[in-house]
């Protein structure tokens, strides 16, 4: 669920971000906190991504599975994102958690994601989780799971044992410094030695604003 909600950066800022490292750099200096909009974004070797790994764009999202601002992004918006960004070779995504406190199915819906991923089906369990009903706490994980043909014992312990706690806990440890407080949050920007800089972008925005972000730092490149 979105707590807040931010529109795009304007042009100004998203000129900006074309010098990125200058820009985070005097965002300190000058002793910006928070509410800046410029984060600065550690990115894990190894983490599963979607796009080529050179893309000149990188956008990290935050996800609650059973957020259903989550849900109408990757119902609107996802599509056409993958379709002319992430296809085309101009952005890497990657997928991160935030599952809300108050949302008592969202975390256990996160280690599935991480879980269906010890089995090469990372992204084919989030975007299951984020598609039909929400009937995580009666079923509808391991309903998931066999529809996707995964071994349902191994997959069962996996997500019985909360494997993948401390990376779901960390990940939104990640969202709380970037100034991400509600889901779905996302940073855009450019990445560089496993580093990302970009622009804290917060709710399911319409694709039309999030093209018109992506354009303008692709013509800033």
């Amino acid at each position: 669920m979105r707590r807040r909600s931010r529109r795009l950066a304007g042009a100004a800022l998203v000129g900006a971000l074309a010098a990125s490292a200058l820009l985070v750099g005097a965002a300190r200096s000058q002793g910006s906190g928070s509410d800046s909009d410029v984060v600065r974004l550690r990115l894990e070797p190894g983490e599963l991504s979607l796009g080529r790994s050179d893309a000149p764009l990188t956008m990290v999202e935050f996800t609650d599975y059973q957020c259903p601002y989550c849900r109408r992004f990757q119902a609107e918006v996802w599509p056409k994102l993958k379709r002319n960004y992430i296809d085309t070779g101009k952005l890497r995504y990657l997928a991160r958690d935030l599952p809300l406190e108050f949302h008592s199915a969202a975390a256990p819906a996160a280690e599935a994601a991480h879980c269906a991923g010890e089995q090469g089906r990372f992204w084919d369990m989030h975007a299951a989780l984020l598609a039909g009903e929400m009937d995580f706490a009666s079923g509808g994980i391991e309903r998931r799971a066999v529809a996707l043909k995964l071994d349902t014992a191994r997959f069962g312990e996996c997500v019985a044992r909360r494997k993948y706690a401390e990376l779901i806990a960390a990940h939104a440890r990640e969202a709380d410094a970037a100034g991400i407080d509600g889901t779905p949050g996302f940073i855009v920007g450019r990445a560089s030695a496993a580093v990302l800089d970009g622009l804290r972008v917060e709710g399911a925005l319409p694709y039309e604003e999030f093209a018109g972000l992506l354009n303008e730092l692709l013509a800033a490149h």
